[in-house]
């Protein structure tokens, strides 16, 4: 009876062996399944001291954690490089369109300026000047609109992120749940495992997180900063509304039991990236060309109040005007304003172009840009600032692409340890399937002995 129960206990070893390669195979293609295999063990106590058989002490997981969450950091890390390149492209377009080029607005209204020299008196070239300060204003404006289109979209895309967060947040308590209640059985099906790292994944994706697992096998997430997201079973709620301090801005919080905390641009993922763009890129973007459109009224308006028009009058009306609160979206011409009243002379009379050479002359004054942080021209402080926005895109697509090609690098390494590999797993199916049939032949040699024994009476 020993022989058949050793071969019995080979046989089913087998079986449980072979459950387990079939079951590889099957999820060979699926994202996240970590292959399995059966644990065996030696059965002692038998006569004479030999062995007794094999015993199937479970099913174990092929996982290595620290390659899973090296997994994961790359993940944010493609979560956050993929939007602040789009974005960051997204603006070197707008600001390079060509319908949105104020340095070339600019060049046509110095061209204009130039052309009334010889007769500032024709209402003609002075229509013309008017002409092309109107198209400055509203290359100014269009930059603004896609600022402000770009900041909309922006908000709209935390609303969507913090349902999302909130949803995989909830997703992973419920496996912490049923991962808690299986560890008191002992046996923590692998499937349940995979489901929620895959959850976890998807988290990455959008946070930069931190994941500890407890003794009793649920995990706990924080940001970077130790924001709590999860503990055991308490999911921490995510949020967005206005920003008192900037109703512009949507502010993300989580609140976790008592505590609330502001989630910032160092939060990463693709979430961190659309902080960090729309709180410093976008921001920088606005204050530039906010700067720009003051600068732009300021300095004009300035020149032409100390001139005369062509009334030989003291100019009543400003040239430009703008909201304080608001000067790229609200740069336009004065209402009201007409070729005669722009004060081209000095002493009165209708040919002085004294006044109008200062203007010619603004073309190349150096301004002192804050936004920029350094001295340049109105159509050169563009020209800088398109610049500027070319090497930052072109600094994050680089990026993008380093971070997509160290996730490749992980999700091979995390595959070389956990993934299936099917020549292996092909190989296996053969030796388990001669073990089963030798085992079988071990049952049967046996039930064949016990008959002769029987015979033999």
């Amino acid at each position: 009876m020993s022989m058949l129960n050793i071969g019995k206990s080979g046989l089913l070893a087998s079986m449980a062996a072979l459950n387990a390669t079939s079951n590889n195979v099957a999820n060979a293609m699926v994202a996240g399944y970590s292959r399995q295999q059966v644990m065996l063990s030696s059965v002692g106590g038998g006569a004479y001291g030999s062995g007794a058989g094999v015993f199937v002490d479970g099913v174990r997981r092929i996982s290595d954690q620290y390659e899973v969450a090296q997994l994961w950091q790359t993940t944010s890390a493609v979560g956050f490089s993929k939007v602040q390149s789009s974005y960051l492209r997204q603006a070197e377009q707008v600001f390079g369109a060509e319908g949105n080029n104020v340095s070339k607005g600019l060049d046509q209204l110095f061209a204009a300026l130039n052309s009334s020299m010889e007769q500032p008196n024709l209402i003609a070239y002075r229509q013309g000047v008017l002409n092309e300060a109107k198209a400055v204003a509203q290359r100014v404006n269009a930059i603004n609109d896609n600022i402000d289109s770009q900041r909309n979209q922006i908000n709209g895309q935390l609303g969507s992120s913090v349902k999302e967060i909130n949803s995989q947040l909830n997703i992973i308590a419920s496996f912490n749940r049923d991962i808690q209640a299986a560890s008191v059985t002992g046996t923590i099906p692998p499937a349940l495992q995979d489901s929620r790292d895959a959850a976890i994944d998807d988290l990455a994706a959008i946070l930069d997180i931190r994941v500890v697992e407890d003794s009793q096998g649920m995990v706990n997430i924080s940001l970077a900063r130790g924001e709590p997201l999860l503990t055991g079973n308490t999911a921490a709620k995510l949020a967005s509304a206005p920003d008192p301090a900037n109703p512009k801005n949507d502010l993300v919080t989580i609140q976790f039991g008592s505590s609330q905390f502001n989630v910032d641009e160092t939060a990463g993922g693709s979430l961190g990236a659309l902080l960090t763009y729309r709180d410093v890129q976008l921001a920088d973007s606005q204050e530039y060309i906010d700067e720009l459109a003051v600068m732009l009224a300021t300095e004009f308006n300035s020149i032409l109040a100390s001139g005369t028009d062509l009334n030989g009058a003291t100019p009543s009306q400003d040239l430009f005007t703008y909201q304080a609160n608001n000067p790229g979206g609200s740069l336009s011409l004065t209402a009201g304003f007409t070729p005669d009243k722009l004060a081209f002379g000095k002493d009165g009379t209708q040919g002085d172009n004294t006044n109008l050479k200062a203007l010619v002359q603004l073309a190349n004054k150096e301004l002192s840009f804050t936004s920029l942080g350094s001295n340049t021209s109105l159509a050169e402080s563009f020209s800088s600032k398109v610049g500027q926005l070319g090497s930052a895109s072109r600094q994050a697509i680089s990026f993008a692409k380093t971070s997509v090609d160290l996730q490749k690098d992980a999700q091979s390494q995390w595959a070389s340890t956990s993934g299936v590999n099917p020549d292996e797993e092909g190989i296996n199916l053969i030796i388990y399937q001669q073990s089963y049939m030798a085992n079988a032949k071990v049952i049967s040699t046996a039930d064949q002995l016990f008959q002769t024994m029987l015979s033999s009476f």
